[in-house]
């Protein structure tokens, strides 16, 4: 396991244990690893599927995203949608119930438990 060098006791292999540290959340760079959301935009229609799990979509256009059946996507399935498209992103559930998002809204869509759920709301643009 990584750990912090020991002052007075790493002598000769401090710069190693600090690097193996810090190798631990940064890459060869010096960038942040791991944590970080990865975004896609969407200009098109889509249906949602395993490749968006963990990702934040960015609608840049009105558009309609199709959620497939429970369980098609996997107990424990996230993704974020954020509508930046200056219209209407509408969610396609696989039911009757649709979810539609207004221009700055953000939603999280999560599948759990056999159930596909949408949590939404307005963001606040702060800059």
């Amino acid at each position: 396991m990584a750990r912090l060098p020991t002052p007075g006791s790493d002598s000769g292999s401090w710069g190693d244990v600090l690097n193996a540290y810090l190798g631990v959340g940064h890459d060869a760079a010096g960038n942040n690893v791991g944590g970080k959301i990865l975004e896609t935009t969407a200009a098109t229609s889509f249906t949602l599927g395993t490749t968006y799990e963990g990702k934040r979509i960015v609608a840049t256009a009105a558009i309609t995203i199709t959620v497939p059946s429970v369980g098609t996507l996997g107990n424990g399935y996230g993704v974020e949608i954020v509508n930046d498209s200056g219209g209407t992103v509408i969610i396609d559930g696989p039911g009757s119930t649709n979810v539609s998002l207004s221009d700055g809204d953000v939603a999280y869509l999560l599948e759990a438990n056999g159930k596909q759920r949408v949590v939404t709301g307005a963001s606040t643009l702060i800059s």
